[in-house]
């Protein structure tokens, strides 16, 4: 079953390029019932990793400025860092919180573009 799920997360990460590290979040706490900010932690560590066959086809297939790529990366790296640190001094409960409603929000606005 994990498998499955690992293999529908890569999908998802490799179709829509977002939400897969969330969709690993849901379901190793919520499902799996793991301590969220280990899940959050694994997801931060994992996530880039399967992200990395999907820009190189990319960045083939397509036109990607590298240029931009490689701002992008810095950006997210440096940021990360330091959310990462921020993050293990919120509350569990507070990190599902914020993550639920940015999901929303993102939601919401894909949902009125297509509409």
């Amino acid at each position: 079953m994990n498998i499955l799920i690992y293999i529908i997360i890569g999908l998802v990460n490799g179709l829509f390029s977002s939400g897969a590290g969330q969709l690993l979040i849901f379901y190793l706490v919520y499902i799996l019932k793991k301590d969220t900010q280990k899940c959050r932690e694994f997801s931060l560590t994992v996530m880039p990793l399967i992200s990395i066959p999907t820009f190189i086809f990319y960045y083939i297939k397509s036109n990607i400025d590298l240029k931009i790529s490689v701002i992008l990366i810095i950006i997210s790296i440096t940021f990360g860092f330091l959310g990462n640190i921020t993050m293990k001094k919120i509350n569990p409960n507070i990190l599902n919180l914020i993550s639920g409603i940015f999901l929303v929000i993102i939601t919401s606005i894909s949902l009125w573009r297509i509409l």
